[in-house]
């Protein structure tokens, strides 16, 4: 057979392939468009979804004649709410393949899909492993926090990006984040920017982004296709690029324009089914998911709820010093009781510092407050990474932490994550001079040995010595003595008696805005 024969061969056989490929994708993912015009109250110009009526698409005669009719009368008398599930209709998706990022100097290329809020997490699972060739991770790590801009500073910038990056490479880690450059994720892109500048490798950084926020879209429609993406934002616009550091995007559309929602069950779900992929089928150990906190609006306190309700829990890092939610936890978990519980003096400094920081009225406020305390029910789960604490001088290693507290936790839950992973492990000892000093396999019970024994019965981080700091003692109340409850480590009084004598727990200039959802 001659070698321009079986070129011939190998060459139709991957056409074949790739059309399949694409076959694939087109029947399992779609996009969503509004197929009906409800006129908004608040702008008349523009429908419920958010797009100008004057350029909505019209609704389609598959939709407008039924069989009885009875379609076309509920399209012509819809009610006044829109839903996505009454007023929007799905599509086979119509964008999808690569896109390279103009500007900056160099050229990033990233692969891309356009796919509905309800898609199912083992179809995009399976796109990732198959299409985008991606290796499962060893470790999930989601960042979440404000989608406004934002200043950290610059030391507390520099150790955290450097330590998400050191993880990351460290264990072959996912990060997942919004996708879009604003708030949190434009700190974490600048980290990953860093990182590729310095090195050969790019650290996997999936972007799960609302499609209808994504300025320049347009440039990505197209099935199988490379495009150009302009990083350049318009000003007055109130849609936002893509971040160019990202090596992946999912963007979920529900049908709505320019704003936020539609990536959050999506993402939710899809990180859910990833933590069930058995990376060690001996051992039984899933993928292990960290949730990571820096900064944040009001949405912040029921992303961290909801995780620490999940089953098993997703233990969190907050990134204390970043400014508002994220500070306010950082506060509640130094400050809280045994059990978690919030005393008076702290319940009424929070509500005081919850209402300046996000404008809100007392009612608002309650809500949120109410979602701090049932946070702290599990404030065992909670990691809060004080830059120059003792003990955790690197974000890698609050992550290490976090791990640790997630497996403890979820022992005894089928499938539950086992050991964090080792190169994590390994790197955090080389960091401390104490290499080896965790053993490197699962102990009887899927944990750790002694030091994970230590660490459970050590008291938690914001009570006693560890963070030196006693618990609050309230009025009216006589204190208990335990053993670490004197005066703290370094001669820093413990926590006063009255509210107003509280350290105020968020540094920053408050930036919230009533508006914004996070």
């Amino acid at each position: 057979m001659s070698s321009s024969f079986k070129q011939g061969l190998l060459k139709s056989s991957t056409s074949g392939s790739q059309k399949g490929q694409k076959a694939w994708i087109e029947k399992t993912f779609c996009r969503r468009e509004c197929v009906f015009v409800v006129p908004s109250t608040k702008d008349p110009s523009r429908c419920c979804c958010g797009q100008l009526i004057a350029l909505h698409i019209p609704p389609l005669p598959s939709i407008t004649s039924g069989k009885n009719g009875e379609e076309s009368k509920e399209l012509e008398t819809p009610p006044e709410k829109w839903s996505v599930g009454r007023h929007t209709q799905g599509y086979p998706t119509d964008a999808y393949g690569t896109l390279e990022f103009q500007g900056g100097g160099y050229c990033n290329k990233a692969m891309y899909i356009r796919v509905s809020y309800d898609t199912k997490p083992d179809a995009l699972l399976h796109l990732m492993v198959k299409d985008w060739q991606l290796e499962l991770p060893k470790l999930l790590i989601s960042v979440h926090g404000g989608l406004q801009s934002f200043q950290m500073q610059p030391k507390l910038k520099q150790v955290f990006g450097k330590g998400l990056v050191k993880a990351a490479v460290t264990t072959g880690a996912w990060i997942f984040t919004g996708g879009v450059s604003t708030g949190v994720i434009s700190h974490v892109g600048d980290a990953l920017k860093d990182h590729s500048s310095k090195s050969r490798g790019r650290v996997c950084a999936i972007g799960i982004a609302p499609w209808g926020l994504v300025e320049n879209k347009e440039d990505l429609i197209g099935k199988d296709v490379t495009r150009p993406y302009q990083t350049m934002s318009n000003p007055l616009s109130k849609l936002s690029v893509l971040n160019s550091a990202h090596t992946h995007f999912i963007l979920a559309d529900n049908g709505t324009l320019g704003r936020y929602g539609a990536e959050v069950k999506l993402r939710r779900q899809l990180e859910k089914h990833i933590s069930l992929q058995k990376i060690n089928t001996r051992l039984g150990q899933g993928v292990p998911v960290v949730g990571l906190v820096v900064e944040g609006g009001p949405n912040v306190f029921s992303v961290v709820l909801e995780y620490l309700r999940e089953e098993p829990p997703v233990p969190v890092v907050v990134c204390d010093g970043s400014g508002r939610a994220s500070d306010i936890l950082s506060f509640a978990h130094k400050y809280c009781e045994e059990g978690g519980v919030i005393g008076e003096p702290l319940r009424d400094q929070l509500l005081v510092t919850i209402q300046k920081t996000f404008n809100y009225g007392r009612t608002q406020a309650l809500q949120l407050l109410a979602a701090v305390a049932e946070c702290m029910r599990k404030r065992d789960l909670v990691t809060v990474f004080r830059m120059g604490a003792e003990g955790q001088q690197d974000m890698e290693m609050a992550i290490l932490t976090a791990l640790l507290k997630g497996e403890r936790a979820g022992a005894g839950h089928a499938g539950r994550p086992g050991p964090g992973p080792r190169g994590l492990r390994e790197a955090a000892d080389r960091e401390r001079g104490q290499h080896a000093a965790l053993p490197h396999h699962p102990a009887a019970g899927g944990a750790l040995q002694h030091e994970t024994r230590a660490a459970q019965h050590a008291p938690p981080a914001g009570q006693g010595r560890q963070e030196g700091q006693p618990a609050a003692r309230l009025p009216h109340q006589p204190h208990r003595h335990r053993a670490g409850a004197g005066v703290p480590h370094g001669g820093r009084l413990p926590l006063p008696l009255h509210p107003q004598e509280l350290p105020d727990p968020v540094q920053q200039p408050v930036r919230a805005q009533a508006a914004e959802s996070s």
